[in-house]
Order: C-alpha cells, then structure tokens, then sequence
C-alpha cells in the first residue's frame, strides 16, 4: 500500500507528456509532514482534534516513513497542537521526500537518471496504472484517480478523501489546474476536505503554516523594496568585466560572504543576478525545474548550426523525452562494458608520446585521449584525424556563444571553416558507419539511440539537430573531462606520496590481467582524488540561467525574466562544509567524513534536471586514464619548478606552460 507522502509526491511528477508541478519547499516539507501525520492517524497511532494532537497506541507501525515520526512524538512529554508538530514534522522534508522517492524507485512507479532528476516510470506514465507492488493487483494512477473523483458525484473512500484534502492544503489544485478547471471543481474539493475531524485537523495546520510563512516573507520582501546588494569592485563602464573573466570560483565566495546569497554583478550592457551558497544550490535541486530555464544561453550555439532540440537547451517534457534516449549511452555501465578500448586508447597515445621523447602540454594531450575515448565509446569512430579541428572549432563556439569572449567572425576565418568542414566529414562517417546492416551484432551506442528517435520522432529530432547532438560526446571531451584529468594529474604530480598511492591501485588493477568493474570499484584512493580536484576546480564554476517564473528566494523576489548566475561551486571553498578549504586532502570523501554527502554543498556535475548526464561515464574515463598512464610511463612536470596557474577561458584548464615529460616505466 502506497502511503500518502508516496502518493502526494507522484502527484507533483511528470513523466512522458505529463508536467511536473512543483510547490516550493517548504510548503513540500508541511504537506510530507502533514501526509505522515494522516498515515499515523488511519493506522490508529494518533489521534487529533482541532486543537491538540495525542498519541493512541506507541506500538511502531513497521514502515520506515512512519515509525521514525512516530518515534518522536511517543518520546515528547507534552501534548502539542496538531500545527505545532506539522511545523516539527517538516523540518524533515528532505529525508521524509527522499525516502518516498527511492520507495517509489524500487517499486517502479518513478524513475531517476544519472543526474538524480525523478520522472514518473513510462509504464505508468502511460498507462496510468502503478505495477501491482503488494499483490492486490495494478492499481489507478493517483493523478487519474483523483480527477476522476473531483469530476464525479461519488462518495471518496477515506484515503482519497485525506489526498485531496492535503493537495487542497498546499496550493496543489491551483497548480495542476488551469483557472477554469479549478473554479468548476472548487467547491466538491472543499467539500471532500472537510469530511473527517482528524483530517481537517492536519489540513488546516498544513494550510495556516503556509499562509502564516507566504505572509511573513512578503512583510520582509516589501521591507527590502525588491532590491539586492551590488558586489564590489565594480569599474565604471567596465563593471565587473575583469572579474568576470579571471577566477569566477574566488570572485563569487569573497561576494557570498560579503553579502549574503544575492547580490547583483554587472559587465557592458548586461546585470546578472548571482544566487549563491547552499541556499542556491539547494533551491536549484528542488526548484530549477519550474523556475529557471537554460535556452537564452545556449540558442546562439544551437542557431550557428541549426539546431533546435539539443539536450542542454531544453527543459520540461521536451528535455525528460531527449534525456532518457540519452542515457545509457552516456551511463556508467556503458564506460565499463568498454574499459578495455578506454585502455588501448590510452596505450596507442602513450606509444606517440614515447616515440616523441620531448615535453607534451599537459591539458592537450588529455584532450586527445578524452575526446578520442568519448568518440570511439559513444559513436563506434575515431576521431583521431580530426581531433585538431574538433578542439578549435568547439572551443571557439564556445567563446563566442558561451563565454562571449569573441566575436561571431571568429568563426568565418578559413582555419574554422575548414575546422567546421573536418567535423561535418566526421559526422557523415559516424552515420554511414551505423547504417543497420553494419551494426548486427554490435552494442548499441549513443548514436543508435540517436538514430531510433530520429526515425520515430523526425519532428523531434530532425536531420538538423542530429549533428550537434551526434557530435555532443566530442564537445564533452574537449574541455569537462580533459580539464578535471589535467588537474588530477598536476595535482598528482606535486604530491609524490599520493601518487605512489594512486599508482599502486593501477598496478593492483592491471596484476589481475586488466580493468574489471570489480577491480575498478576498488579505487577508492583515485576516486577521491578524483572528488578532490572536482572540488578544488570546479569546471564550471557557474551556470547560466533565466528566470522563467518568478519566485521568492532568501527574502528576495526574484522576477520573470530576470538573468541569472548561479554560482553553484561557492560550498566548495565554504570551511563550514569543507574545513581548511585550501587544503588538497582526499580524506574528506572518507566514510568517516564524507563531507561531500552535505545536501547542496558538492556540486562538481552540476545540479537539478540539468546536472552531468554522463558524470558515471566520465568517472569511469578519468580513473582509467590516469591509472593506465602512471602504471605504463614515468611522468615528471617540465619543467620541475612549475607551479599551477589556471586558463579560465572557455572553462577553467591548466595553463599552456602545464608540460610533462613521458617515458616508459622501468620495471
């Protein structure tokens, strides 16, 4: 049986062609909470009238949303009023949500991506119906369920009664609704609210609380007049320009800490407004999804090659649809079912690089490797030819239309056309080379995938975005993963102890005859070297957004339209998080610390519906990668005095003067 906090969150979820509807958090934490009181009251464990709430019998229930409330409320002393444990209740909003959710998961009723976004399964999406979870058979979707009984003159039963109550209660009618809809059922739903004394009891305190906190935030809305504080350091005309274009991560923390979670940064004919800390990272997992949208920043990419539909530009059911196809070829299972080609990869440059005998720069040939890795796993072609021409061409499109560091005719000179051109030569033999009698047999890869919603959806996925999105895994390489890998390698290289550590893991891993997810899972010290550079360079430092509904936030309002920073990797150097920020120490993700488990505070894929599609894939990538190179060559920095200085455009890199000098290992 499905409880009602289950039942309350598939109610806010979308799926395929179904809208989620979002309420803001703290109005989630006093439904959840309500829902969980209205649980313990059907089984007979507490009892309410309209005033006090009181235990009934103190015997645990047996279910792991309910027992531990129950628990709570058995050891206070006191009788407290029904709202005052709602208030309490909710402050368990996060766990109460997240428990409902991995319940639902496990029962195949939702589904989560790589990302941690949560759509309703397409089975029930579909068919409106649950999986029959406790052998009373498929039962009706609650959204169905529910409209059904607003639209009838039925009698509910008592659980459809207490749903519609605490929708009711929390606004989420108006929500799924349109206004004509609502003002017809309006007064059947007040009527269903009210049929029972302990159900009124919980709906009017989920309600009272609400209304009390949307009141007391417009008294300090209305006080603050709208505005937001400037961060310092602007320069006249120039405004924040300078900033902007060095240390983003650095820039935003001193400002966070100046002035709070929001504060406002200029540059020539553009305000932004930054939301920043654990607050806005917090907000964007819960609330991105209805407030922020990502096209503004991403449609002059997408119209220079003519493009509509590309997975980092979309939002809402458009992006749920693109997502999923995209999956499994980005997942994690996908990089480990081909670690022995991750391997041979990095072999076949090793042996250049062995050839040459000379220093190499650092960041590029991580570049080869990563886009050479990602070309061949995701697309079944190598892109070894074209490597050269794919760096420029993408990392010019991205200063022009991402960083906005160049003009358009950057990309009109013969060295980019001819870059352009190599890359479109590449995209047809990716094509040609997945024509279906060519792949029997074959693992299906990102562009099968690709190719299927093509030939089922060409309204869709049409012939145009096919290249940007068929080329996307080359994008990902060029700079994300090669960046992070770079990092981790310098970091490696200025910490000898640590290295020797890292590369006693990858001879442990290639003794056993090579790479198995057994042996790759037993990485642990790579793998928190890994989270420790994440952290220490972040990427992306930021993300661009706007603001598609308005909203409040940390006492603001935030309207429509409005351009926004979210400066997402500001936790990271925070010490109430990550103490001595500065310090490069991978005992931070031990289990005994585990400082990256803190809700909002580790950010490195991004967050939200948007966050990394192939952060499992790209993990995967970077351990084998570095465990490969320090288990097959010596590596020295060159020249050995060399001390980090970062590139921060298109994305943060070590600089140009990051050189290695490679040679085989001696046994």
């Amino acid at each position: 049986m499905l409880r009602f906090a289950e039942e309350l969150l598939i109610l806010t979820t979308g799926g395929e062609e179904l809208h989620s509807v979002a309420l803001p958090a703290r109005t989630m934490g006093y439904s959840l909470a309500g829902a969980v009181l209205m649980d313990l009251a059907l089984e007979n464990r507490i009892d309410s009238d309209l005033e006090q709430l009181y235990v009934t019998d103190p015997t645990p229930v047996g279910d792991s949303l309910l027992d531990p409330v129950l628990a709570e409320i058995v050891s206070e002393p006191k009788i407290h009023p029904t709202r005052a444990w709602v208030a309490r209740i909710a402050e368990r909003g996060d766990e109460l949500q997240a428990l409902a959710t991995d319940r639902l998961v496990e029962a195949g009723i939702l589904e989560t991506d790589d990302g941690g976004g949560v759509s309703m399964a397409s089975w029930v999406a579909r068919s409106r119906r649950y999986p029959d979870v406790d052998g009373g058979g498929a039962k009706q979707e609650i959204q169905s369920r529910i409209i059904s009984i607003l639209l009838s003159d039925d009698i509910p039963d008592s659980r459809d009664s207490v749903i519609i109550g605490l929708a009711h209660a929390c606004g989420l009618f108006r929500r799924m609704l349109d206004k004509k809809e609502y003002e017809e059922v309006r007064e059947r739903i007040e009527l269903i609210s009210g049929l029972e004394l302990v159900t009124q009891a919980v709906i009017d305190a989920v309600h009272n609380i609400s209304l009390a906190e949307s009141q007391a935030l417009r008294r300090v809305i209305q006080e603050k007049g709208g505005g937001w504080p400037k961060a310092s350091g602007r320069l006249p005309v120039l405004g924040h320009s300078f900033k902007m274009r060095g240390d983003l991560r650095a820039f935003f923390t001193e400002q966070y800490l100046k002035l709070g979670p929001v504060f406002e940064i200029q540059v020539p004919g553009h305000r932004f407004v930054v939301l920043a800390g654990q607050e806005a990272n917090l907000f964007m997992m819960r609330d991105g999804r209805t407030h922020l949208r990502t096209w503004e920043q991403w449609a002059g990419f997408s119209s220079e090659l003519g493009a509509l539909n590309i997975v980092t530009a979309l939002d809402g059911v458009e992006h749920r649809r693109l997502r999923k196809t995209m999956r499994e070829g980005y997942s994690r299972k996908s990089a480990v079912r081909q670690m022995p080609e991750l391997v041979s990869i990095v072999d076949r440059e090793l042996s250049k690089l062995f050839q040459e005998g000379s220093p190499v720069p650092g960041f590029y040939t991580m570049q080869r490797i990563m886009i050479e890795q990602v070309s061949v796993l995701a697309s079944g072609t190598s892109s070894a030819d074209t490597i050269d021409d794919a760096i420029a061409f993408i990392q010019t499109m991205e200063l022009v239309y991402l960083a906005r560091r160049r003009p358009k005719l950057a990309l009109r000179t013969p060295r980019l056309k001819r870059a352009r051109r190599r890359m479109e030569l590449l995209f047809e033999q990716v094509l040609a080379a997945h024509e279906p009698e060519l792949r029997a047999g074959a693992h299906r890869d990102l562009v099968d995938d690709l190719l299927e919603l093509h030939d089922s959806a060409p309204e869709f996925m049409s012939d145009t975005d096919l290249f940007i999105n068929v080329m996307g895994p080359l994008i990902v390489g060029v700079d994300t993963v090669a960046g992070t890998t770079a990092f981790m390698l310098n970091a490696l290289l200025e910490r000898p102890d640590l290295m020797e550590r890292v590369r006693a893991e990858a001879d442990e891993m290639f003794s056993g005859g090579g790479p198995t997810a057994e042996s790759l899972h037993a990485m642990t010290v790579t793998q928190r070297t890994i989270l420790e550079t994440l952290r220490m360079y972040p990427i992306v430092p930021a993300l661009y957004r706007v603001v598609a509904n308005s909203f409040n936030f940390e006492g603001y309002r935030i309207p429509a339209g409005t351009p926004v920073l979210m400066a997402i990797a500001v936790p990271h150097y925070l010490p109430q998080f990550f103490p001595d920020p500065e310090l490069f120490d991978i005992d931070r993700y031990s289990p005994e610390r585990h400082e990256n488990a803190q809700p909002g505070a580790f950010a490195p894929f991004g967050l939200g519906h948007h966050s990394c599609l192939g952060q499992g894939f790209a993990q995967v990538q970077m351990i084998l990668t570095i465990a490969t190179l320090l288990h097959r060559a010596e590596i020295a920095l060159d020249p050995s005095g060399y001390r980090l200085k970062i590139d921060h455009a298109p994305v943060p890199s070590p600089d140009r003067n990051f050189k290695v000098q490679v040679s085989p290992r001696r046994a």
